[in-house]
């Protein structure tokens, strides 16, 4: 684990943390959000699915997705992947 990987850990679940104790879930979001976009979207699953269990069901419109942050979290680390493939091709391009 490098010293950067480190500092992404503590800072994403740190932002996650914070919007689960101040009841802010947009913070939440973004804390699962960062972590699944800066490529480590298994801990962004593992964290979402923390904070799933420790929210319980939503209530509201959003009632019939039993796990909103994981499903975040899942969009995110698979946006990551598509705008990766897409956007931050690091192949050189082809000359004729």
């Amino acid at each position: 684990m490098t010293a950067s990987s480190r500092w992404i850990y503590a800072v994403t679940f740190l932002l996650a943390a914070a919007g689960f104790l101040l009841p802010f879930w947009p913070l939440t979001v973004v804390g699962i959000v960062l972590c699944a976009l800066s490529g480590r979207w298994l801990f962004a699953v593992a964290v979402a699915l923390l904070f799933d269990v420790a929210w319980g069901a939503p209530t509201g419109a959003g009632h019939f997705l039993l796990f909103p942050f994981t499903a975040l979290a899942l969009v995110a680390g698979l946006a990551r992947l598509i705008g990766g493939h897409y956007f931050l091709d690091k192949s050189p391009q082809e000359t004729l």
